[in-house]
């Protein structure tokens, strides 16, 4: 299931674990690329236990994209970031869609577009993102 909000798409998670292929299947379907999560998911091994990232990137390659894993500080997010988060044991993939002085938009799997305060996101923030881009023509 996706819900769309004017030229954005959502694609919500339709398993508990399966929020790592939702966040990416939105990432994509903003990039212009047919995808569904149920794909992306059988593509990045995803099972029971989630997915890793390493997964993730193994499906956005294979639908034709460049995509990494990085660290990075919080003031270096960017729109279409897919970022984990972990809030006490729970680990989570969510998109960056914007962010300002205060508050960070995330296009989540799990709740669709909600607005987190920025303190709030970097306690949960770990760091880790999967950067996904168009390869270069």
């Amino acid at each position: 299931m996706s819900t769309s909000l004017g030229d954005e798409v959502i694609v919500m998670q339709s398993r508990s674990y399966s929020c790592g292929p939702a966040a990416l299947a939105t990432v994509l379907r903003n990039l212009g690329v047919n995808c569904t999560e149920a794909e992306l998911a059988e593509l990045a091994g995803t099972d029971e236990s989630g997915t890793t990232m390493y997964g993730l990137i193994l499906a956005a390659t294979s639908k034709g994209l460049r995509a990494r894993g990085v660290k990075m500080e919080l003031n270096d997010l960017r729109k279409n970031h897919i970022v984990f988060v972990k809030y006490g044991d729970t680990c989570h993939y969510t998109v960056i869609m914007s962010m300002d002085e205060r508050n960070v938009t995330l296009a989540d799997p799990a709740l669709g577009r909600i607005t987190v305060k920025r303190e709030i996101f970097s306690r949960i923030f770990t760091g880790n993102v999967l950067v996904v881009e168009r390869p270069c023509d």
